[in-house]
């Protein structure tokens, strides 16, 4: 056990420091005159996108490269890695990020201004709420007193609202450890906490570390549906869609291919942003079977017949419920379809 401990904290180290070095990367973006392969003048639009790394975020962007559709829509994108949507959101604000990924859990902050919703990526299931056996918890109520991990602003966060709220427990009858996720998963598997609040694919990571006879499962996204959806999004810098819009219509066309090849190929897919990630592929697997795909037309559909409106909606209302949200905010203040229709105009 001593010998897997460290190799986990050993791969915090190393996330922690993936993290920094991307955030130092960080540069202010606008589009910008260059030249092309064929050293004829062309507009080439430079942006910095961030994305978190697994199937969902990180997919996009590197099959938007190897397959040419960036280079193609005149787009020179510099990828950012962060492990957080919050984190995601301060780089927005200091205007050295212009497009993310984000999960449904650092969504308050869409409502709150600061983004503004592109498109949905997908629906997800991946997010969990596991103890140890040998916290002795065997059911949700069990958690009352405890110490669990998790992630502010995340969809786990998110998910662990919900499980306490679903056997009458509030956040303060338990013992939350804000810890960001590689540190979350070091601590479950090293014991310092009953219980961790999680995502795939660092689930994955948790069970080859402590094996699945030794987790006890008390809720994922499923355990709440069909009442609730949790959609994850692109979200843009409401500044940036207001000064650059081309470069968003760009974009947007771009990702609409990247995110149709990635449903058609997703061995592909994964085997791909394995390399770019360095997440090892068997985790990013799992996130093939926790996730609902969505087709661009069908995405555009949702746009614009009330779909997406719907389930922003009923998060919104989600997160009033759990304090994360005060007011409720029309979709409509937030929502930005237009780039997406404009990029599936044939």
């Amino acid at each position: 056990m001593l010998k897997k401990t460290r190799l986990v904290f050993s791969g915090v180290v190393l996330l922690v420091l993936s993290l920094i070095l991307s955030a130092c990367s960080n540069q202010s973006s606008v589009p910008s005159k260059s030249q092309d392969s064929s050293g004829t003048n062309a507009t080439v639009m430079k942006i910095n996108v961030g994305y978190l790394p697994d199937l969902h975020g990180a997919a996009p962007i590197v099959i938007g490269d190897q397959k040419g559709y960036f280079k193609n829509a005149g787009l020179q994108v510099n990828p950012l890695k962060f492990l957080t949507g919050p984190q995601e959101f301060q780089a927005m604000a200091s205007g050295n990020l212009d497009i993310a990924y984000i999960g449904p859990g650092a969504f308050p902050l869409v409502v709150q201004g600061q983004g503004k919703v592109l498109t949905v990526d997908s629906t997800n299931e991946g997010d969990v709420v596991w103890a140890t056996k040998k916290s002795g918890i065997k059911t949700l109520s069990d958690l009352k007193g405890k110490n669990i991990a998790v992630t502010k602003g995340s969809s786990a966060e998110m998910i662990l609202d919900l499980a306490l709220k679903k056997v009458s427990l509030k956040p303060s009858d338990v013992n939350l450890v804000n810890m960001d996720v590689a540190g979350s998963v070091a601590a479950f598997v090293a014991n310092k906490v009953d219980a961790v609040a999680t995502w795939v694919p660092y689930t994955n990571e948790i069970e080859k570390q402590v094996g699945t006879d030794n987790i006890v499962k008390l809720a994922n996204d499923a355990t709440f549906e069909p009442d609730h959806v949790f959609p994850q999004m692109w979200v843009v810098r409401p500044s940036f869609l207001e000064k650059n819009p081309e470069a968003v219509n760009r974009f947007m066309k771009a990702w609409s291919q990247a995110n149709d090849y990635r449903i058609s190929h997703l061995d592909e897919a994964v085997q791909l942003t394995s390399k770019f990630t360095q997440v090892p592929e068997d985790s990013l697997k799992v996130q093939v079977k926790t996730t609902n795909w969505i087709e661009s037309s069908k995405l555009n559909s949702n746009l614009t017949d009330g779909t997406i409106k719907k389930w922003l909606g009923n998060l919104e209302n989600l997160f009033i419920e759990t304090g994360k949200v005060k007011t409720y905010v029309d979709p409509d203040q937030y929502l930005a379809p237009a780039p997406m229709a404009q990029a599936l105009k044939k």
